[in-house]
């Protein structure tokens, strides 16, 4: 008989407790939850969860890189390498969720985007998004300016 081989186990660990105090993130912005993001149960679906961490994402990408969605002139592009996403309790519809976004980390060619969903002051999501810079030749540095634009918005944990 062949020994059994044990099963492959797979974990995150549990977000830093920083990361569910909205003054972690210097920036944010409030967006009303849409009737159709709620689900059967009544609540935000994580769908719609992961959709208002991407839509702050974006928002900060464009700032930080401002040609990034320039289809046409663009000369660099950011792809989604690893998304964690952690839920954390329901919201309800109606709300207004309080995007939240800070720098993780920020590296050669790519960096950590950390959002937070906030609804009356709980943190209801949070979600860390490695994002990797690529012109055409793959994977490039991230420009000085940049980089710099980036560690302006880092997470601001004390």
């Amino acid at each position: 008989m062949e020994p059994r081989t044990p099963p492959l186990i797979s974990t995150v660990p549990r977000p830093h407790p920083a990361r569910l105090d909205a003054t972690s993130y210097p920036v944010h912005q409030l967006i009303d939850a849409r009737f159709g993001d709620m689900d059967a149960n009544g609540h935000l679906n994580n769908v719609a969860l992961e959709s208002l961490h991407e839509n702050t994402r974006a928002t900060l990408n464009r700032q930080i890189f401002p040609e990034v969605y320039d289809r046409a002139g663009r000369r660099l592009r950011i792809v989604t390498s690893t998304i964690v996403v952690h839920y954390l309790r329901e919201a309800p519809w109606p709300a207004a969720i309080d995007t939240a976004i800070g720098i993780g980390h920020v590296g050669r060619t790519s960096f950590v985007a950390s959002t937070a969903l906030f609804h009356s002051d709980a943190c209801i999501s949070l979600c860390d998004t490695v994002l990797v810079l690529l012109d055409d030749n793959g994977p490039t540095p991230i420009p000085d300016d940049a980089r710099d634009r980036l560690e302006s918005q880092q997470l601001l944990v004390d």
